[in-house]
């Protein structure tokens, strides 16, 4: 009896085919402005990019993402993203997730996201930017260990913003090469400092050791406290504090560091009052630079940038795209 015949090999010209997306609700919508700005890299300024206006949700980290890679699409290359957004006055939510996804699976972001285990799962987190995202910010960077392509400063003896705890979402996050950094750091060598060093490296670390205070505090007033105990409790109180005193998420030193450490004429996404933002360094002024979104700006052409030059924007100044 004739053997049956084997089954045809797997081609690498035709790949799988990818899972279906999930269905999501298109009817929310994005506002679409057109800035006129100063991009260094062009060859003609200024430059005109499409970026999104926050809707009725707010400020989002899908909004900051988006708006950082159209900033950061090089002046000379046409992509999905960019088109999909300039040829419109709004776009759902939908076809904004396909555009950001075609950016990515484009390949001109690294081939980060062909390491991926779950295409669907990639789609599945995007949707989720569009309400938000959970991050864990670290007051000590983990390493100095930096992604291929970073912007910010490399060298192990300078200084570097924030990072965030290693989750997925931060992994899914950094398929796109987009620094996210926040600068809600403690002075180096202050007592803030050393009672994070000793006690919490992270927000979800202070809020962990936050929990024992109590019971510290019950066992001091009935059969007092050993001297770790002690030396727990007075870092509680240190870094409560310290929270306290930065109550916008930003120091005045973290301030200083992402402003020493940002590349100028980079774009970065900065994590500050729970929100997300599009930041850019001036590469002339060497300004930090926060792209104004609200939508009640969107019909003012001549508004695109507020500086951010202290930790609760009292000094803060609004400035035209193409100083």
């Amino acid at each position: 009896e004739q053997a049956p015949p084997l089954p045809p090999r797997a081609s690498n010209e035709f790949p799988p085919p990818q899972p279906p997306r999930p269905v999501i609700d298109t009817s929310d919508t994005y506002e679409i402005k057109k800035i006129t700005w100063h991009d260094f890299r062009a060859a003609q300024n200024p430059r005109v990019s499409p970026i999104l206006v926050q809707n009725a949700n707010g400020p989002c980290p899908l909004l900051a993402l988006v708006n950082a890679l159209t900033l950061s699409t090089p002046p000379n290359v046409e992509t999905a993203l960019v088109e999909t957004l300039r040829s419109r006055e709004q776009v759902s939510l939908g076809l904004l997730l396909d555009a950001v996804f075609d950016e990515l699976m484009s390949g001109r972001r690294g081939n980060v996201a062909q390491g991926l285990p779950d295409v669907s799962d990639l789609y599945g987190f995007l949707i989720t930017l569009h309400t938000g995202m959970n991050v864990n910010p670290r007051f000590f960077p983990p390493g100095s260990t930096k992604a291929a392509g970073d912007p910010l400063s490399t060298r192990e003896d300078e200084l570097s913003p924030g990072t965030f705890e290693g989750t997925r979402e931060m992994k899914l996050y950094g398929t796109f090469s987009v620094p996210l950094i926040h600068g809600w750091l403690p002075e180096k060598g202050s007592q803030a400092y050393w009672a994070l060093k000793r006690t919490a490296q992270s927000y979800e670390d202070a809020q962990n050791i936050f929990f024992h205070e109590e019971v510290l505090e019950e066992k001091l007033r009935t059969e007092g406290l050993s001297f770790e105990e002690q030396a727990v409790l007075e870092d509680i109180g240190t870094i409560k504090a310290f929270f306290n005193s930065a109550a916008t998420q930003l120091t005045t030193y973290g301030l200083e560091v992402i402003t020493t450490s940002t590349a100028p004429g980079s774009i970065a996404i900065l994590f500050r009052n729970d929100h997300f933002s599009t930041l850019y360094r001036h590469p002339e002024t060497r300004q930090l630079l926060q792209l104004v979104t609200d939508m009640g700006y969107a019909g003012h052409e001549e508004v695109v940038w507020e500086s951010l030059i202290d930790v609760n924007g009292e000094n803060a100044e609004f400035f035209s795209g193409d100083f």
